[in-house]
C-alpha cells in the first residue's frame, strides 16, 4: 500500500469522505409544488394572464394555447443568457425527482436550457416542442435541507415555465448498487475481472482517463516496430509534466477503420499495448465513416456527420443500411466484419475493452442517429449480436452514451445489451472552465436504469473539481477529456485543478491500478441496507485469487465480509460513536487485544494500524 494511502487512512479514523458513501435517500413522502410566477427572472418576463396565438405572424404556423396554466401565472425564459428561478424549501437533504410544467411552441424540435442549483450548473434540460402547457419528468436534483434555488438559464431560450414539482427519488438511484453481471454471459475472465474492479470502485473513486489525439503519429515506428504508443503521447506527456501522474484509462478512436480504406493507424495495437504492457484500461469509440454516396468510397469521400452538422457529410441512410439487399446494407456488414477483426487483435492479446459504439446518437449529428431512435437501436443491437454471437468477441464491456432528455429512454438499446451508461459533457461557456460535478445529470442517468448500470463521464471538456465531486456526491466512474485544447487550455482545465484531482486520494491513476489479470471476480450483489459492505468477498486493494469460503471468525473483520479493511474501522467507529449495532460475531471480531471483553476505540485504532501495515498482525498483546 502506498504511503499516501496510509496517511489518508489514518486521517480517516472514525470518519469518511463525503464522496465515499452513497447519498442517503430522502424519507419524505409528499410532493412539493412551486409556481414560477412566485419566483424571479433576469431578462425574462412573468405573466399573470394567458393567451392564445399562432407560431407565425401571418397565422400559417401552429396554434398555441397559454391559458391552461396552474396558479396565478407563469414565467418566460427569453433569449440566451436570461434566467427564471424558484426558491424551494425541502424537509431533508437528498435526491429529488423534478417534474416541470412548461410550454415550448417556437421550435418544432426542442429547446435546451441550462439547469443551475444554488448557483452551480448541473447540466441541461431539454424541452420538446409543445403548443400548450404539459408536465414533463425532468431528471433528479440534489438539494440541501431547507431553502434551495432552482434556476434555468437560457441556452436556446424561448420557453414558458408554469410550475415545478419535487418528489423524493427512490433508493435505487442513491444506493449505487449496480448489477454485477455483464450483458455477455460468455465474457472472458479478464473482462469479468475488469468489470468487478469497476464495480468495486464505483462511488468510492473516479478513474482518470484521457482521449488520445486520433490518428497514427508513430513517426519512429519503422525504427521501433513493436512500440505503437511511442509518438501518440502529447496529451499524456502534458498530464505527466503537469501532475506527475498518468491516466488509468486511455481513450482510443477507431476512426480510421472501415472496409473501403486500407490505411491503418494502429489504433487496435495501441489499445492492446496500453492494456498488456502499461497495465492500463482501454476505452474505444468509433466514429464510423461511411461513403457520402454509393459511388464514392475513397478516403476523401467518407464521413460520419450529416449535412446539418458539418460541410463534410454523408447521406448514408441507417434505415436502408438495415434493409437486406441494399448497397448500404452490404457496406454496413462489411464494416462490422472489418471492425471485428480489429477488436480481435485485442481479444487475442487478452485485452478487455470498454467499447462505446454509436455514441451521441440522440444528438442526430451522426448518421447513425439521424433517422430517429428505432433504427439506431436496431443498428446497435445488430452490432452487438454480430460482434458477440457471430464473431465471438468476449472481451467487450458495452457502453451506451446517453442524455438526460425526456426522449432519452426511447433511445436506450436495452439492459440486455448495455453494461455501462456514458455521458459526454461539454458545458464550458463564455471562455471559462466549468468545474461542476453536474450531480443532477449523474443521478438522472443513474435513475434511467433504476441504478442498475454504472455511469461514467465518457467525454468531457472540464474535469469536475475534487471539491465539487465530494460536495455534490457525483459518483462518476471515470472522466475522459477530449484531446488537445479540451485538455490543455486553462479555460477548460485550469492547471491547479488538474493537479489537485490527479493527486487526490479520490482519483485513480495508472500507477494505482491493481494487476487486473488477477483481480478477484465477484458476482455477489451488495447489501443495499448496508453500504459499508463491499460486494466482493475479497479485498479490493489487494487483488488475489479467491481462497474459498469465508472464515467463521477473523480478528478485525467487524462487518464480517471475510477481510479486514478500512471499512471495518468505519463500521466499528459508527458503533462506538452513534450506537449502530453489530452482530455478536462482529463484536467478537472487533476485539483486537488478547483478553479483551468489549470493543473500544483502541480496537478501532489497532485495526486501522493493521490495514495500513503499521502492525503486522491481529490480535495484539
Amino acid at each position: 500500500m502506498k504511503m499516501r494511502n496510509k496517511i489518508a487512512a489514518l486521517a480517516l479514523c472514525g470518519a469518511m469522505t463525503a464522496a465515499a458513501l452513497p447519498v442517503c435517500p430522502v424519507q419524505a413522502a409528499d410532493s412539493l409544488t412551486y409556481e414560477f410566477e412566485d419566483g424571479k427572472t433576469d431578462g425574462g418576463k412573468i405573466h399573470t394572464e394567458g393567451w392564445k396565438g399562432n407560431t407565425a405572424e401571418d397565422g400559417t404556423g401552429d396554434d398555441y394555447d397559454l391559458t391552461g396554466f396552474s396558479g396565478t401565472g407563469f414565467s418566460y425564459l427569453d433569449q440566451k443568457g436570461t434566467t427564471v428561478s424558484v426558491e424551494v424549501d425541502v424537509p431533508a437533504a437528498g435526491l429529488y425527482r423534478m417534474n416541470l410544467r412548461y410550454c415550448e411552441p417556437y421550435d418544432p424540435n426542442k429547446k435546451v436550457q441550462y439547469l443551475n442549483i444554488n448557483g452551480v450548473n448541473q447540466g441541461e434540460v431539454c424541452f420538446p416542442y409543445c403548443t400548450e402547457f404539459r408536465d414533463m419528468e425532468s431528471g433528479v436534483v440534489m438539494l440541501q435541507k431547507g431553502k434551495n434555488t432552482i434556476e434555468f438559464k437560457a441556452y436556446w431560450g424561448y420557453t414558458f415555465f408554469d410550475s415545478l414539482t419535487l418528489t423524493p427519488a427512490p433508493e435505487s438511484v442513491s444506493s449505487l448498487s449496480p448489477t454485477r453481471t455483464l450483458s455477455n454471459p460468455n465474457a472472458s475472465e479478464s473482462t469479468q475481472r475488469l468489470y468487478s474492479y469497476l464495480c468495486d470502485n464505483y462511488g468510492k473513486h473516479i478513474l482518470a482517463g484521457q482521449q488520445e489525439y486520433c490518428g497514427d503519429h508513430n513517426y519512429n515506428l519503422y525504427a521501433d516496430p513493436t512500440n505503437f504508443i511511442k509518438d501518440n503521447e502529447v496529451e499524456f506527456e502534458y498530464i505527466k509534466e503537469t501532475t506527475g501522474k498518468t491516466p488509468a484509462i486511455r481513450g482510443i478512436d477507431f476512426l480510421a477503420y472501415n472496409s473501403s480504406d486500407n490505411w491503418d493507424d494502429h489504433a487496435a495495437e495501441r489499445a492492446a499495448q496500453w492494456v498488456t504492457e502499461y497495465g492500463g484500461i482501454a476505452t474505444v469509440t468509433w466514429h464510423w465513416n461511411v461513403p457520402s454516396e454509393q459511388d464514392k468510397v475513397g478516403i476523401n469521400d467518407l464521413a460520419f456527420y450529416v449535412e446539418s452538422a458539418n460541410p463534410k457529410y454523408t447521406t448514408f441512410s441507417v434505415k436502408r443500411a438495415l434493409t437486406e439487399g441494399t448497397w448500404e446494407n452490404e457496406r454496413l456488414l462489411a464494416d462490422i466484419e472489418y471492425i471485428a477483426k480489429k477488436l480481435q487483435i485485442l481479444e487475442d492479446a487478452d485485452a478487455p475493452v470498454l467499447f462505446r459504439p454509436l455514441h451521441e446518437a440522440e444528438g442526430a449529428w451522426f448518421w447513425w442517429g439521424a433517422e430517429g431512435a428505432e433504427p439506431c437501436k436496431e443498428l446497435y443491437r445488430l452490432l452487438y449480436d454480430k460482434l458477440t454471437n457471430e464473431y465471438g468477441l468476449d472481451n467487450l464491456i458495452w457502453v451506451w452514451t446517453s442524455s438526460t432528455y425526456e426522449t432519452s429512454a426511447n433511445w436506450y438499446p436495452g439492459d440486455d445489451v448495455v453494461d455501462i451508461i456514458g455521458y459526454d459533457k461539454y458545458n464550458c461557456t463564455d471562455g471559462e472552465a466549468n468545474l461542476s460535478a453536474i450531480s443532477s445529470t449523474f443521478y438522472s442517468l443513474a435513475d434511467s436504469t433504476n441504478g442498475q448500470k454504472m455511469v461514467a463521464m465518457t467525454e468531457n471538456d472540464s474535469i469536475p473539481s475534487l471539491e465539487n465531486l465530494e460536495n455534490e456526491k457525483a459518483a462518476w466512474l471515470w472522466f475522459c477529456p477530449w484531446y488537445q485544447n479540451y485538455l490543455t487550455s486553462e479555460q477548460n482545465n485550469p492547471v491547479a485543478s488538474l493537479k489537485e484531482i490527479y493527486n487526490s486520494e479520490y482519483c485513480i491513476t495508472l500507477d494505482e491500478l491493481p494487476d487486473l489479470k488477477t483481480y478477484p471476480i465477484s458476482t455477489v450483489q451488495p447489501d443495499p441496507t448496508d453500504p459499508t459492505k463491499p460486494a466482493s468477498t475479497e479485498p479490493t486493494n489487494k487483488p488475489t485469487e479467491p481462497t474459498g469460503d469465508k472464515p467463521a471468525s477473523l480478528c478485525g473483520d467487524v462487518n464480517e465480509d471475510g477481510d479486514v479493511t478500512i471499512l471495518d474501522v468505519i463500521v466499528l467507529n459508527k458503533n462506538l460513536m452513534v450506537g449502530e449495532p453489530l452482530t455478536e460475531q462482529g463484536k467478537k471480531n472487533a476485539i483486537t487485544i488478547v483478553g479483551g471483553t468489549d470493543p473500544t476505540p483502541t480496537d478501532a485504532l489497532n485495526i486501522l494500524k493493521y490495514v495500513v501495515e503499521i502492525i503486522p498482525e491481529l490480535p495484539v498483546e
